[in-house]
Order: C-alpha cells, then sequence, then structure tokens
C-alpha cells in the first residue's frame, strides 16, 4: 500500500472509531495532504520518516514562513498519524514522535465580562421565534455548561437529565462527561421542545436536538450565527464566537473560585495544560488590576 491509502484508513479510523468531528478529520486531511505534497506526489509508507518530517517542517517555516501555531497544527496531524500506525501495528515506531513542536507564542484567550453575560443583557422576547429560542439554549449549554459547538451539534435529548440538573456530554474521543446544568437551560429547552412540537418535529428521546427540517443535525456553522447573532444583539463587540463563550465559563468559574481540576473536569480536557491558560488570563487580570490601584505599583 501507499502512503495515502494508510492515510485514507486513517481518517476512517479517527470518523468511524474515535468520532471526531467532520471539522478536525478535514483538518487533519489538509495537513497530511500537504506533507504527501512536499514528497512531490504519492510515496511508499517508508516516506513517512524522522528526516522527512523535519524537512517538512522545515518547509513550512522557512518557505512557506508559516507562523508557529500553524506549523504546531501540520505537526499535531502528522503525530497522531504516527500513533495510529503504531496502535496498527503497521509501524514499529512513530517517526514523528522525535519531532520537537515550534514553540507558540503566549496568547491570551478572548472572553466576555460577568456583566457582560449577565441576565439583564438578555430582554425578554415577546413572542419569540424558533431561531431565537435555539440560540439561547445554546448560549446556555456553552456558557453555562462549558460545551463545544461540536458537542451542542450532536447532543441527544436523551443525554439531558433534567431532574438530576445534569448533562451527559460524548467529547472528544468520544470521551464522556457529566457537567450539571443551569436552571435557565431546562426553562429553555421547554421552551425549545414546545417550538419544535408546534413547527411540526416531534422530537424523540433518542433524537437530536438541534434537528433541521430535512431530519439532520444543523449544521455548525448554523449554530454559530446563532451565537453571533445573540452577542451582537446584547451589544458585543468582540469576538462572538462560541468557544468565546467557553472561554468565558471558564474564566468565571474561576474567577467565583472554582478549583482547576474541576475545571478542567467540566470543560472535558485531557491535560491541565489547556486549562492553565484561564489561570494566566486571571493572573494577567490581577495585574492590571494592581496597576491601577497600588499606589506603589
Amino acid at each position: 500500500m501507499l502512503l495515502d491509502e494508510y492515510i485514507r484508513n486513517f481518517l476512517i479510523y479517527l470518523q468511524t472509531q474515535r468520532r471526531y468531528s467532520e471539522r478536525t478529520i478535514d483538518t487533519y486531511r489538509k495537513s497530511l495532504e500537504k506533507y504527501v505534497a512536499m514528497l512531490d506526489g504519492n510515496r511508499p509508507l517508508e516516506d513517512f520518516s524522522e528526516i522527512n518530517i523535519k524537512n517538512f517542517v522545515w518547509d513550512l517555516k522557512i518557505k512557506q514562513k508559516l507562523a508557529p501555531t500553524s506549523i504546531c497544527e501540520h505537526l499535531a496531524a502528522l503525530k497522531s498519524f504516527g500513533k495510529y500506525l503504531v496502535r496498527s501495528k503497521i509501524m514499529p515506531k512513530n517517526p514523528a514522535e522525535a519531532v520537537a513542536m515550534p514553540k507558540r507564542p503566549k496568547r491570551l484567550v478572548s472572553f466576555l465580562g460577568q456583566k457582560d453575560l449577565a441576565e439583564e443583557k438578555f430582554p425578554e422576547l415577546e413572542n419569540p421565534t424558533l431561531p431565537q429560542i435555539r440560540a439561547r439554549l445554546l448560549l446556555e449549554l456553552i456558557y453555562g455548561s462549558g460545551l463545544r459547538i461540536s458537542e451542542c451539534q450532536s447532543l441527544c435529548w436523551n443525554q439531558l437529565q433534567t431532574k438530576e440538573r445534569l448533562v451527559r456530554v460524548i467529547g472528544k474521543g468520544n470521551k464522556e462527561r457529566i457537567v450539571p446544568i443551569t436552571d435557565t437551560l431546562i426553562s429553555w429547552l421547554e421552551q425549545f421542545r414546545a417550538a419544535e412540537i408546534e413547527a411540526g418535529h416531534a422530537p424523540s428521546n433518542i433524537s437530536y436536538v438541534f434537528l433541521s427540517e430535512d431530519g439532520k443535525p444543523y449544521t455548525v456553522r448554523t449554530l454559530r450565527n446563532d451565537i453571533h447573532d445573540l452577542l451582537r444583539s446584547i451589544g458585543w463587540e468582540g469576538k462572538a464566537s462560541p468557544h468565546v463563550l467557553r472561554h468565558s465559563f471558564a474564566t468565571h468559574l474561576l474567577e467565583n473560585g472554582a478549583a482547576i481540576m474541576s475545571v478542567k473536569e467540566m470543560l472535558g480536557h485531557s491535560n491541565i495544560s489547556t486549562t492553565q491558560i484561564y489561570t494566566h488570563v486571571n493572573a494577567e487580570r490581577l495585574r492590571e488590576a494592581f496597576k491601577k490601584t497600588h499606589p506603589r505599583a
């Protein structure tokens, strides 16, 4: 088999076994295709080697002048592909394992303040439309419980345990976690179910929550647009994306005294270092407050 056939099998594995999102799979596919293109076309598996991977990183950095963050994304795809080859006993060793990731510049995440998301910012809607109700429900899932937008898209009714005030989330790598839900979410959930029934949709216990008229889940783009429009409607001028709400969820929990390990579990992070970026956010805000208010600062 040639290299592109192994890549094709790897992408199928990510979709069927690991349940990765279409967006992630597409990102991996583009990175691996870029690697094959550097080799001047399809080659045998032996050309997936440490020296070629280092040459690929050099090409991305020197010739294509990509930023470290972009190079890391491409290299992450190669490392994951190498792990798959070892796990499948196709190769004895992952050739990408020894190739170091470029250092990424430290960057503070974007998030809304607690006042920006206060209840009074969201006036009561008269005769709200289905998209408006859907947007409010999404807000509660992402800001209220920390779900990713892809996790919202794939959410089924039977994952919501309203009596227990919990939601069972199937996250990256098909990993399951249990997260608390807010009373506000339950209220919007009831309105959303009623609006769905009125629109002629009959949500079943095992069907997707965000189900479109054609019987398929709404696209991630549609759900992103819902959040974008909602945040703009309350006057937020910064980046208006679901991930900004997820950042806000984590930041506000830590600001109010939540333990970082609890936040890690609720976000579904596999590594604590991913969650620690939010402690850097809080430290930076404390420094700014100190500079503005302390007479010796």
